[in-house]
């Protein structure tokens, strides 16, 4: 049976092919080497609930939260960040979550994840460190510098930055190669979202 597909006002049949059985294995393997990454967030879905609902109340308090990865992390860092404040109920609340990207410019000129951190975040904030190949010395530094400032420190790592555990306060570990730490940890801050979303219908201001 052919497919009609309409495309710019041109109607293109298909064959209606079946895709490779290469190509199907392929998405199949892959499927199935994420499942310990899978099984890892199960174990840990209490601890990311409390998160969840941490991250509300400082948003209730007129905190804010901040993100910061290495190498490839950092794109699910700023993910996470506009996730967040995409799942705040309340427009014009005030509320901030902001990713910090190594490079970009400080206000004292330096650009170090720590000096950003040390100029913008205060006591009470949340910090959320990923890593899912490996730590940099940024990483530690921006650990050391937020706990300095009075910021709880969070880390999501993997089975090569599981290290990292030793800078922050809390962390959740999937120990799994760096491909598959990092699609867990997406799923994780995907997951944190909605928590927070979820939390703020039900917690009250202190």
């Amino acid at each position: 049976m052919s497919i009609v597909v309409r495309r710019t006002g041109q109607t293109v049949r298909s064959t209606g092919s079946k895709p490779n059985r290469h190509a199907v294995d392929v998405v199949l393997g892959h499927l199935g080497e994420i499942g310990p990454a899978v099984a890892a967030l199960r174990r840990e879905s209490s601890r990311l609930a409390e998160w969840g609902e941490e991250l509300a109340r400082v948003r209730l308090r007129g905190g804010c939260v901040f993100a910061a990865g290495s190498d490839g992390s950092s794109h699910e860092a700023q993910r996470f960040t506009t996730e967040l404040n995409a799942h705040d109920p309340v427009e014009g609340s005030g509320f901030k979550a902001i990713s910090i990207t190594k490079g970009a410019a400080g206000s004292n000129g330096t650009g170090s994840m720590g000096a950003q951190i040390s100029t913008q975040v205060r006591r009470g904030d949340i910090v959320v460190l990923l890593a899912a190949k490996g730590i940099t010395e940024e990483l530690r530094d921006a650990a050391a510098a937020a706990k300095s400032k009075g910021a709880r420190v969070w880390a999501l790592t993997g089975k090569e930055s599981k290290d990292l555990a030793q800078s922050v306060n809390e962390s959740i570990c999937i120990d799994t190669d760096p491909p598959h730490a990092e699609e867990a940890h997406l799923v994780a801050v995907l997951a944190l979202c909605e928590c927070f979303e979820d939390a703020l219908k039900h917690i009250k201001p202190e």
